[in-house]
């Protein structure tokens, strides 16, 4: 079964916070972009996880397989 992971489109990102609030496990606030990120430390996607997907008011993350 393949591990399912979060991204963060960065041209998309507006750089809202919602996601590190929703999910702080999983996401940050990249310091020199201002737009959000995924943790190299992120766990499997979860449902806090699909909560920020849903949160995002652009629809810049998505949920991939590796």
């Amino acid at each position: 079964m393949a591990k399912k992971k979060a991204v963060v489109n960065q041209d998309t990102c507006i750089g809202c916070n919602t996601c590190p609030l929703v999910d702080p496990d999983t996401f940050e606030m990249d310091n020199d972009t201002f737009k959000a990120k995924v943790k190299d430390t992120a766990p499997e996607v979860n449902d806090k996880t699909e909560m920020a997907v849903t949160s995002c008011p652009v629809g810049a993350i998505s949920i991939s397989e590796e």
